[in-house]
Order: structure tokens, then C-alpha cells, then sequence
């Protein structure tokens, strides 16, 4: 009767073993094959010989990953003892076979659905993430409906794995006794076996991330290993490898790049700066008339707009072939204003502040602030203000302790941070994330006016991230497209214009300048947008009252050029740590980026793409992008590893490092 009810039955264990992980591994390239099928406008495969590539990559990195997640199930059916048939001991087994596989099988169906927001595979931050990055309780429900066809096939392939699982018999006992001495062999040879599959092959190295790049196209890497191995083979890693980011001598990168930067103010600075109409070097720098009659210096306000999930494909005036305007107010207010061409330093909103506050991109697989270096000194945009007398405070209308954006806010200078707790009327609160951005912008603008001028300002919204969700009386108001997304960049637009409405009327409003760009693109619609360029393309336009002739810049403007651009163009002299370029010292832009595995960095001739591997490089250059990329990644490593991001930092190690030079 028992034999009856199994579809597969084995002769031995090894049999077992071998059918189990078989069924594994169909399950988890399944989970591979739907990320590659709901994803596919992310990626281009070219020919028959990549996809067989990637195909060959999926099935080792797919084996290294099951082999290790089963190692407890692997050890307990190859120990050489009668007990393996014990009742219990069977249903140990199945345990640990069946949670660790359901767990890799959902972690990896979960990403199908993540990675349209990302671009990168998850890794072990998530598990931190997870408790800064939102309501999860009430986001999970809305992510099962909305992304319903990554559902679906997950639950499908849990229950056809579960299935023949279930249904895999394991071996007899009556040959055990006779088979004795051959178990204690097979029991060897199984754990050298496994112990292949788990480095990867038989080759010097363990298999790692980077080596996905021998299968395909860098930026098709993602399809070759799975979610569960990034996370795994991230723990406990260091976050950059110092030794590996080192390509030349520190004199050379610093001809390439040099991270300590001067600004044009300072009197060593003798460049020719370049000038964008009305938006100059030292333009902040403006006067007024006080109550004597004569003419005092006087700074700018300085308010930045960070737009949760704002793309240039969203936007008429940047995408052409955009048939609806989707934001009206920004589209007239573009005519009036200075456009460069905008990228994101990243895929995430918790990725963009250091960039834009600090010049700090995020160059690894976790995020600056969740890193082994986010305890490190940081001089960033604020604290600098504040030393040449800025009132400086944040706004973002999510809950307090998002991301850790208010903390990360203190740390780099803010004198306040207005999270939804600030807020006054918390019947205002959305599903998920805090408060709508029409009520919260309209409170933003009144907390402005009780600022001492200058003030400088960060403003996050919040209402174009998913679940996409806007107050009732405003559904059905905002024209609709192809994306959720669209209605809700329309109702973030709206906010804007009320905003602006709201400000125009105050004191401090002719004597500031806006700044508005996205956190990172939302949701790529066109192909046009899935390029490793298309996808961090995010609008970057600086608009002054005072000036509203409008400009259009070819400059690539990436978020880490916004605290060097800054300090030129208000005419202040403080040296600091800048990963970014000001657009008057440099005009040729350039953004610098950590995909999946690999780097990259775009400037006006094009993207080039590296990927490190055992301290060898794969390479695709564009007008000697490579050599301005690790330039920068050799500088950025070495200062991370050595915490000098500050200027004193940096003259305190050059001292150590010219001393022990004459000790030598």
C-alpha cells in the first residue's frame, strides 16, 4: 500500500538524494524563469550562445545555492546508520528540506517583483532594510495583489515542488545491513560532492557574484544567479575590497579624480568657470538694502525638491515621445528654468541623500548609511551651510525613522527634521507610508516662512511610491497611462503647484532657488529606459524666481555634483570630500553607479561597465570611462576603509602617509 502512493520510488539513498535535489532545482530555475519572463524589457540577450550562457550559469550558480542551504538534510541522509529509517528522524528530515527550499523558492519569487524597483538582486541588507523601509505589515497584502502574476507562479511552483517532493520515496531498509561498508564510502563521496557544488566547480576560486559576468553581458547578470545566493554570499563580506579597488598610483587617480574639492571661492582655485545663463559661480552671492541704507552681502535660499520616483520618462520635457503630460506645473515651470541631464547615484530613495547631502553615491551592494561605513565622519551639505549662517532643516512626510533618514539628517548637519510625527492632522495619513503630499507640502511651505533667512531646505515626497496611492477626492482627477505610477506623478505635480502658490506670496520666496530631481526612476515603461543608462535617467532642473529665462544643459548632472555645485554657486569657500563634480569647475559630468555585480559610469560618450573577479577585471570603455571609473572606485575604497571623508581626516592621513614616506 505504501509503494502505491509514491510516483517516484529509489533504490538507495543516494538514489533519494539525487531525485530531491533534482526537484529542488527545477523549482528554483523555474523561480528564475519567471524572473526572466516578468522582467524581460530589463534585459537584452543577444543570440542563442548568451541565453545557452545563462542558462549553464543558472544551473551551477542554482546547484552552489541548493547544495548549501541543504547541507543539514545532505548530512543526515549520508550518515551510514539504521536510525535513517526511524520514524522521526524522517520527519526531521523532511523539515529541514522543505523549509530551507520554500524559503529560497520565496525569496526568490519575492525579487521577481522587487527587481522592477531595483535593478539589483537582493542581498543580506535586506533583512535591515526590512525594518526602516516602510509599513511592512500593510505593504505586503497591497505587493500579493498588485503584483498578482509574480503570485501566482510562485504559489504554482511551491505546490508542484511540495508535490513531488512529497511524493519521492525514500529507499527500503532491507539492504542496509548488506550495504553497510558501501554507505560509509557513499557517504564520503557525497560530502566531496557536495562540497563541489558548493564552490562552483573544480576551479581555483569559489564561485562569487562576479562571475556571472562569464555568462552573458554584464547588465544581464541578474538572470544568471538567484536572489538566495546574493544574500548568503553578502553576509558577513566585507563591503569593499580595498586591495582589488586598487588599479594605479594614488598621484594618477588623483589626476583623474581628485575627491577633495576645491571650491571656485577659495584663492588657489585660479579655473575659468563655466556658466549656465543666469546660473553662475557665485551667483548666491546677493545683497540687500538694510534699514540705513546702505548694502549688505547676502545669501541665497536654497530649497531642494527630491521627487520619490520621478524619471525622465514621465516628463515631456525631458521624453519627447511622451504623447500625455503627466505634470503640467513642472512642464511649465521647465520653460522657466535650467535642465541638465539628471542620473540617480542609485536605484533607491535610502541611496539618494547621502548622494545629494553629502556627494556620497552608494558604490556597493549595501547602502552607504546600512554599510560597515555608515558610522563614519561625515562634512556634509548642511554643516557647511551652517557655518556660513544657514538655517537648515528636512522634510519628508513618512513616519519618523524611515530609512533612517532622520538620523542620517543629524548627522550630516540638519538643526531640524520634520517627519509625519511634526505633522499636525494625522487623519492626512495614506496607506502606507505618511502623509499625502498636498497637505504636507502646503505645512512645509508655512514652516518655511518661520525659518530665519538663509535657510536651506531638503523636501522628500512621498505619493508617488508604490502601492501609488492618493487622497479619495483626487482619484480619478490626474490623467492615467501605462503605469500606476502615472496618476500619482500627476496628483505629486499638483502638490507642487499648490506649493508654489502657497510661497510665491511670501518674503523669502524671490530670494531663493529650487532644485528639483528624483530619488531614483521609477518603473521603466519604454525600452528606451531599460539601458544600464535609461535607468537611472532622473529630471535635474534648478529654477530662480528672479531668473526665469530658461536653459538646456547637455551636462551629465548626476545627485553627488549637487553639494559641490552648491558651494560654487553660493560663493563659499569650504574645502570638503566630494565624490561628485561641480558643473562650473567641470564641464564634462559624468555619474558613477554599483549595479548588479558590476560598476559603471555614464558621461556624455557613454556608459562603460566593469566587473571585478578575483582581482581581474571585465571591461567595456567608452571614451576612457574605465580609467575615470577606477579613479574614482580606488579613491572611494581607500577613504571609506580609512574614514577620511572630512577634510581634516584627509590632512591628518597625509601627514601619517608623508611621515612614514621619510622614515623609509
Amino acid at each position: 500500500m505504501r509503494q502505491k502512493n509514491y510516483w517516484w520510488h529509489t533504490g538507495n539513498v543516494y538514489h533519494y538524494i539525487t531525485i530531491k535535489m533534482i526537484w529542488a532545482l527545477v523549482a528554483l530555475l523555474l523561480t528564475q524563469l519567471f524572473f526572466y519572463l516578468l522582467n524581460t524589457q530589463h534585459f537584452q540577450v543577444d543570440g542563442f550562445g548568451e541565453a545557452m550562457g545563462i542558462v549553464w550559469g543558472n544551473i551551477r550558480f542554482g546547484l552552489a545555492t541548493l547544495t548549501l542551504v541543504l547541507l543539514p538534510w545532505l548530512l543526515l541522509n549520508l550518515l551510514p546508520f539504521r536510525f535513517r529509517w526511524n520514524k522521526l528522524y524522517r520527519c526531521i528530515s523532511d523539515i529541514l528540506y522543505l523549509i530551507p527550499m520554500l524559503t529560497v523558492l520565496v525569496v526568490n519569487q519575492v525579487d521577481v517583483a522587487y527587481f522592477q524597483f531595483t535593478y539589483r538582486r537582493m542581498s543580506s541588507e535586506m533583512f535591515a532594510y526590512m525594518g526602516v523601509g516602510g509599513q511592512m505589515g500593510s505593504l505586503i497584502p497591497r505587493f500579493l495583489v498588485d503584483f498578482w502574476p509574480t503570485t501566482v507562479s510562485g504559489l504554482c511552483i511551491i505546490l508542484f515542488f511540495c508535490l513531488l517532493s512529497h511524493k519521492t520515496a525514500f529507499p527500503p531498509k532491507k539492504d542496509f545491513d548488506r550495504r553497510h561498508t558501501n554507505d560509509i564510502i557513499g557517504m564520503v563521496v557525497g560530502l566531496l560532492v557536495a562540497f563541489v557544488l558548493v564552490r562552483g566547480g573544480f576551479q581555483r576560486h569559489w564561485i562569487g557574484l562576479n562571475d556571472s559576468a562569464k555568462y552573458c553581458q554584464m547588465q544581464n547578470t541578474p538572470m544568471v544567479f538567484n536572489s538566495p545566493y546574493n544574500i548568503i554570499r553578502t553576509f558577513g563580506q566585507p563591503d569593499l575590497n580595498v586591495e582589488e579597488l586598487t588599479f594605479m598610483g594614488d598621484d594618477e587617480a588623483r589626476q583623474l579624480f581628485d575627491p577633495l574639492f576645491v571650491p571656485l571661492a577659495n584663492e588657489a582655485n585660479n579655473t575659468q568657470p563655466t556658466s549656465y545663463g543666469y546660473f553662475t559661480a557665485g551667483g548666491g552671492m546677493t545683497s540687500y538694502v538694510g534699514q540705513d541704507s546702505l548694502s549688505y552681502p547676502r545669501r541665497k535660499n536654497v530649497v531642494i525638491f527630491v521627487l520619490e520616483g520621478f524619471a525622465q520618462e514621465y516628463l515631456n520635457f525631458y521624453n519627447d515621445s511622451l504623447k500625455e503630460c503627466y505634470a503640467p506645473f513642472l512642464d511649465s515651470l521647465s520653460h522657466h528654468s535650467i535642465l541638465f541631464q539628471g542620473y540617480s547615484n542609485g536605484k533607491k530613495s535610502i541611496e539618494s541623500i547621502p548622494a545629494i547631502m553629502a556627494s556620497m553615491p552608494t558604490l556597493t551592494d549595501k547602502p552607504f548609511t546600512m554599510s560597515s561605513f555608515g558610522g563614519n565622519d561625515l562634512y556634509g551639505l548642511p554643516k557647511i551651510l551652517k557655518n556660513y549662517g544657514y538655517n537648515t532643516s528636512f522634510f519628508h512626510g513618512s513616519y519618523n525613522g524611515v530609512m533612517g533618514f532622520d538620523a542620517f539628517c543629524y548627522k550630516v548637519g540638519f538643526d531640524a527634521y520634520y517627519g509625519q510625527n511634526e505633522f499636525p492632522d494625522q487623519s492626512k495619513v495614506d496607506d502606507c507610508w505618511g502623509i499625502y503630499d498636498e497637505p504636507y507640502l502646503q505645512f512645509t511651505a508655512r514652516q518655511l516662512s518661520r525659518c530665519p533667512e538663509p535657510f536651506f531646505s531638503g523636501i522628500f515626497t512621498i505619493s508617488s511610491h508604490h502601492p501609488y496611492s492618493i487622497p479619495e477626492e483626487h482619484i480619478g482627477v490626474f490623467k492615467q497611462g501605462e503605469h500606476p505610477i502615472l496618476e500619482t506623478i500627476g496628483y505629486v505635480d499638483h502638490a507642487l503647484r499648490k506649493f508654489f502658490e502657497a510661497a510665491s506670496q511670501e518674503a523669502w520666496y524671490e530670494n531663493t532657488i529650487f532644485l528639483f530631481m528624483g530619488d531614483h526612476p521609477g518603473p521603466a515603461i519604454s525600452k528606451e529606459f531599460n539601458t544600464p543608462a535609461g535607468m537611472y535617467r532622473i529630471p535635474m532642473m534648478v529654477f530662480d524666481p528672479q531668473h526665469p529665462e530658461g536653459l538646456r544643459s547637455d551636462r551629465v548632472m548626476q545627485q553627488a555634483d549637487v553639494m559641490p555645485t552648491l558651494i560654487d554657486y553660493l560663493g563659499i569657500d569650504e574645502t570638503c570630500i566630494a565624490f561628485g563634480s561641480s558643473v562650473f569647475q567641470r564641464p564634462d559630468g559624468f555619474q558613477v553607479a554599483y549595479g548588479s555585480g558590476y560598476y559603471q559610469l555614464i558621461n556624455q560618450s557613454g556608459v562603460s561597465l566593469m566587473e571585478m573577479s578575483h582581482g581581474k577585471s571585465r571591461e567595456v570603455d567608452s571614451d576612457g570611462g574605465i580609467a575615470l571609473l577606477k579613479a574614482i572606485l580606488q579613491q572611494y575604497a581607500q577613504r571609506m576603509q580609512s574614514n577620511s571623508l572630512t577634510p581634516k581626516a584627509t590632512q591628518k592621513a597625509n601627514a601619517q602617509s608623508q611621515s612614514a614616506q621619510e622614515q623609509q
